[in-house]
């Protein structure tokens, strides 16, 4: 069966020879504008800075909120109180939740959009002007600041309130999925429908994740709006569905051996700290949590990459149909 499915795999690769090529040199020029703009790193410590402020805000309005009603006496030996909530009041918690998982969402959708157009006006840049660093081009990051703000503001925020609805359905299908596998008792075929809808949900939520990125990318290219970018950019993507595929899995690829690395080598130079510093009989504990902490933190920058090559990708290939007209 393997061989098998190697056969067809290497059929797959010969057929679509092209487009692997077209692929690799994708890979490398996403590598060559990563290389040459290293302050973009800088971009998700921004948006996080950002959400840390509002998460502090919110959570202020959200005890402001929490507080409105009568407050009854629980115990006076343990000084413990309660507060009823009214119909109106259980609306605007849900509703400031809603709000709270919509700004977190549009604030990812502004560091997308910031690295977008830092790729392209990269990738549109004079290669033939000498460069300090041996790597021709440059970009400008500023523009993805200000055209996020000035120009798709409402079309970052369309987008990132769809994926809002898609984690509202989520969590929903969580809650109700946990009530009715405590109702049938553990039964096993309720355990088993609940897997296969919590995986159908989490497709759909990659797919809208993947089409929103996409359509970004085509909202900057094209100054359009995110329906008719979205639009387009799902028919760019069937049209040359062999380079996306390939785009994705080589750039998988290395960004999990770049994770990997970086949390192994985190780890290890944690394991040398711990030694030299303590006494501590077991560090398992402690180096699985750094190991996890370090893969999520290489997780959030290496993710630039991912996102600077499905952006030249679409550079490529919209001048190729232009180029063809």
């Amino acid at each position: 069966m393997a061989l098998i499915a190697a056969g067809i795999y290497l059929l797959v690769m010969v057929c679509s020879f092209n487009s692997l090529r077209v692929a690799i040199a994708v890979i490398e020029t996403a590598a060559d504008y990563f290389a040459d703009t290293k302050r973009i790193i800088f971009v998700p410590f921004l948006y996080f800075f950002i959400g840390l402020c509002a998460f502090v805000g919110w959570v202020a309005a959200l005890l402001c909120v929490a507080s409105i009603g009568p407050i009854t006496v629980d115990s006076i030996e343990t000084q413990t109180k309660s507060v009823e909530w009214d119909s109106q009041t259980t609306y605007a918690m849900w509703y400031m939740l809603f709000g709270f998982l919509w700004i977190i969402a549009f604030l990812i959708s502004c560091n997308e959009f910031v690295v977008i157009v830092s790729a392209i006006t990269w990738y549109y840049s004079d290669k033939t002007v000498p460069d300090d660093d041996g790597i021709p081009g440059d970009s400008d990051v500023r523009f993805g600041f200000w055209w996020s703000i000035r120009y798709h503001m409402g079309s970052l925020a369309f987008g990132s309130f769809l994926l809002t609805l898609v984690w509202i359905i989520k969590f929903i299908f969580e809650y109700v999925g946990e009530k009715m596998i405590e109702a049938t008792g553990n039964n096993g075929c309720t355990k088993c429908l609940i897997a296969c809808i919590r995986c159908c949900l989490d497709c759909f939520d990659r797919f809208i994740r993947y089409l929103n990125r996409n359509a970004y990318i085509y909202m900057a290219l094209s100054g359009e709006g995110f329906c008719s970018s979205a639009l387009n950019a799902f028919i760019l993507i069937l049209k040359n569905a062999a380079k996306f595929a390939f785009v994705e899995g080589i750039a998988d690829v290395f960004m999990f051996l770049a994770k990997f690395f970086i949390s192994c080598s985190t780890t290890a130079v944690s394991w040398f700290i711990l030694n030299a510093m303590t006494s501590v009989d077991s560090v398992f504990f402690p180096l699985f949590i750094v190991f996890l902490l370090s893969y999520m933190i290489a997780s959030t920058f290496i993710a630039i990459f991912d996102v600077s090559a499905n952006t030249i990708l679409q550079c490529y290939l919209m001048d190729k149909e232009i180029a063809a007209q």
